[in-house]
């Protein structure tokens, strides 16, 4: 982490946000006292995948369990009307 006064931000915005961008927190000062910190943007984790790329993963375990849904009768029209 590095400090960098106000007037430095101000005159050289682009070489600090590039500092930031490579990976270094930068503390900004303002009259020697930290007031924000600059950090950076880190990639989020993403909320879904595409076909393709669910299909490249290929099957899953073989050693898994199967899902209780996978275990029920496809149907439970063989019960009769309920009485």
């Amino acid at each position: 982490m590095s400090l960098v006064p106000v007037r430095e931000l101000r005159n050289h915005t682009a070489d600090v946000i590039e500092r930031a961008r490579n990976g270094e927190e930068v503390t900004i000062t303002s009259n020697g006292v930290p007031v924000a910190t600059l950090v950076p943007v880190r990639a989020k984790k993403r909320a879904f995948i595409t076909k393709e790329e669910f299909l490249a993963l290929g099957p899953g375990k073989p050693d898994m369990e199967p899902h209780p849904h996978d275990l029920w009768d496809d149907t439970t029209d063989d019960l009769g009307p309920i009485q």
